[in-house]
């Protein structure tokens, strides 16, 4: 079947505007636009629940898909790939969100926070080391060798045989899930 004259581009198939538009067709990308964006507003929205977040997400998943439009396999289908962008978008998105900004001091150092001369309350300590020990055995270890040994994340690493990522993502699910865990010592009496 040839590929429809941009005169009958609302006959045409997702794939066939997606292959047109691959090969220059500015029409192409009107019509797929046009085609796409309902269902990918809708499915950005369930994940957001926020329309302007949606409106943004569907901007820049359009966006993502006209640079990668050369990597679009011919003949494949389209809805799962351009879905597949709009999911990783609202991620990247949402990383970005949740990244904190440190003031740095007039010495070009991240603060840090003041000792403490109060000490930690006997059932805070019991309850932690308890918390500690029910974590996953590599979650305990990441963070009992980082943060009580002391250990950089590479020697860390190095002691567990994995990677200085795992590591880091290792202590971060760990410190998840002990905040989870001790969440009750945070609230007022």
């Amino acid at each position: 079947m040839d590929a429809p004259r941009d005169g009958r581009l609302i006959d045409a198939t997702p794939e066939d505007l997606m292959e047109r538009y691959v090969d220059g067709s500015a029409p192409a990308f009107d019509a797929l636009y046009r085609r796409l964006a309902p269902k990918l507003y809708a499915y950005l929205l369930r994940l957001t629940q926020d329309r302007a977040r949606a409106e943004d997400l569907l901007q820049v998943t359009f966006t993502k898909v006209h640079r990668a439009r050369s990597s679009y396999i011919r003949g494949a289908p389209l809805l799962p790939w351009v879905l597949a962008i709009a999911r990783r978008s609202f991620f990247d998105e949402r990383r970005a969100a949740k990244s904190r900004t440190e003031d740095l001091s007039n010495d070009g150092t991240l603060p840090e926070p003041a000792p403490s001369d109060e000490p930690v309350p006997p059932e805070l300590s019991v309850a932690l080391e308890r918390a500690l020990a029910s974590l996953p055995e590599a979650y305990r270890e990441a963070i009992t060798l980082t943060k009580i040994t002391g250990l950089s994340v590479a020697e860390a690493a190095e002691v567990l045989g994995a990677t200085r990522t795992a590591v880091k993502l290792r202590v971060h699910r760990g410190y998840n899930l002990l905040r989870e865990r001790l969440e009750h010592f945070n609230r007022a009496p």
